[in-house]
Formats: C-alpha cells, sequence, structure tokens
C-alpha cells in the first residue's frame, strides 16, 4: 500500500507523540540544509532492553545531524525523517535487535522492514569508517535521500550519492547480518536502471522550471509540460514505480497552482490520467 509523503510526514509528526517516555522526536539544529528528526520506538522491546536502548535514538540523531554528508553550500534546506521500530532478537551472545525503517525526503521515502543489527549498551555510534550492520542501515538510506535532494539542481547530480549507497550495499551484502540487503540491492538496480534514469531525467525539467518561474512563467510551464510528459512515459513502463507515485502526491498541489489559469489543460490532463485516485480534484481545474 502507497502511503501519500502529505500522510507520511504527518504520521511521523504523530509517531513522534508516541512512547514519550520511553523516547521523544529529536530534530536537528545546526548550519546544515538538512534539518534531521529522528523517532525510535521501544514500545516492542522487553522492559530491560527498553532501559538499555534508552539514549538509543539521541545517538543515532547525534550520527546524522552532527556529520557532514555533504558541502552545507550546495543544497537548498530540506528534511529528513527517520524512524526506527525496534523488536528484541533473542541471542545467548550479545544484545541483538530486528527493525523496520520508515526514511522520508521532500517528496521520497522508503520502508524497510528487514533490519538486523547488534547494539550493545553503552556502545558509540560513530563515523570511523568501520562498517557495522546499524551505521550500514542509516548511511544507506541517508544517502538515498540527499542523491533525490542533489537530483533536484541538475542533470543526474545525485550519482555520486547513489553510488555511495551502493557501496555501503556491497558491504552489508557480507557482513554475518546480511538479512535485507537482498531487497535494498533490488533496490538500487531498479534506481540503476534506463527507466528510473529518465524519471530522474524528468526531476531536472521540473526543478529547473521551479526556479525559473517568477522570471518566465510560460517558459516554466513548458518545461513543467515536458516533466510531465517524461512522467507519463516512465510510468507507462513501470505503473508501479513508488518513487514517480510520491512525485505525484508531493507535487500536484504546486502543479495546479501553476496551471490553474492557463489556457492549455494539457498538463493537467496528464495528472488526472497519471493519478486518477484525485479525478475529482482535476476535473475542477478543467471546467
Amino acid at each position: 500500500m502507497r502511503v501519500p509523503i502529505q500522510i507520511l510526514l504527518s504520521l511521523l509528526i504523530v509517531w513522534g507523540t508516541l512512547g514519550r517516555s520511553e523516547a521523544g522526536l529529536l530534530s536537528g539544529g545546526n548550519d546544515s540544509p538538512m534539518e534531521v528528526k529522528v523517532k525510535v520506538i521501544l514500545d516492542k522491546l522487553p522492559l530491560i532492553k527498553r532501559e538499555k536502548m534508552r539514549d538509543f535514538e539521541q545517538k543515532v540523531f547525534k550520527y546524522i545531524n552532527d556529520y557532514e554528508w555533504f558541502n552545507p553550500k550546495d543544497l537548498p534546506p530540506f528534511e529528513l525523517n527517520f524512524q526506527f521500530v525496534l523488536e528484541d532478537l533473542p541471542s545467548n551472545i550479545e544484545d541483538r535487535y530486528r527493525c523496520s525503517i520508515l526514511v522520508a525526503g521532500p517528496d521520497i521515502q522508503y520502508y524497510d522492514r528487514r533490519g538486523v543489527f547488534p547494539f550493545q549498551e553503552g556502545e558509540a555510534l560513530e563515523h570511523d569508517g568501520q562498517f557495522t550492520p546499524l551505521k550500514g542501515l542509516i548511511d544507506f538510506y541517508v544517502y538515498l535521500i540527499i542523491a533525490n535532494e542533489y537530483d533536484k539542481l541538475g542533470y543526474l547530480e545525485g550519482t555520486p550519492y547513489f553510488e555511495k549507497a551502493k557501496s555501503v550495499m556491497q558491504q552489508g551484502k557480507f557482513d554475518r547480518f546480511f538479512l535485507g540487503w537482498d531487497r535494498r540491492e533490488e533496490l538500487l538496480d531498479k534506481i540503476f536502471s534506463e527507466n528510473y534514469k529518465k524519471f530522474r531525467e524528468m526531476k531536472d525539467y521540473y526543478f529547473y522550471a521551479l526556479s525559473i518561474l517568477e522570471d518566465d512563467e510560460e517558459k516554466a510551464r513548458e518545461y513543467i509540460l515536458q516533466a510531465l510528459t517524461m512522467l507519463e512515459d516512465v510510468l507507462t513502463e513501470d505503473r508501479d514505480l513508488d518513487a514517480a507515485k510520491q512525485f505525484i502526491d508531493a507535487h500536484y498541489q504546486e502543479i495546479l497552482e501553476i496551471f490553474k489559469d492557463d489556457r492549455n489543460k494539457k498538463a493537467i490532463e496528464i495528472l488526472m490520467k497519471l493519478d486518477p485516485d484525485r479525478k475529482d480534484i482535476y476535473e475542477n481545474f478543467l471546467e
């Protein structure tokens, strides 16, 4: 089931109010354009493990928020929402955890139910160049979100960060906690496919259009129409491409606002074709 990006972000806010006796929603505030929000839900853990993981959320937050993942001058501000739901994975050797992860950027989201990692009370979480199952999970999804933001700056600008995610994945595949890395490899295979490349090229058109909208509205509309035509091609080839559907969820209102007074209704007609669940909304703009 696909969760629209606006609903997802609302859920993240709601989740931030749950289980506050164990942990609260942490939000970053530094010089980076990446505003980090982290939530760790401990409700499914036995009491002794909840106590052991009481500072886990803070450690994850600092690991993401206090590290310079990219040149902070390169990107405009954006949010990175990261949520863990932890479950105990019994072992006589060490403390191990199973987790689901929900990661969201402004118009992309990833949900992963196959996270597994060991973590001991008092263990540090640092950028020391050493791969661990937990740091691998975090790094992988942080790089994916950053890559998607860089793609908005120019043609396939996010490629170096998709490559970083791929490098993390290659390490994860050969770790003793390899569960789930086959699915993450499948995700990257899709990202590096020709059809997904078309999707990324579409984003270049769209966000360039937004950058010139104030100075040249007519030209911006032309680029957005071209982007929607490209998006139509992408979804014709893969109608289940989540990233493309999430893009529509995040930007359809923006597109309607740009084209509401335009005589050419082609853009809205394409949107209605690609997003039939909102047909009633689009029809109001076609009258």
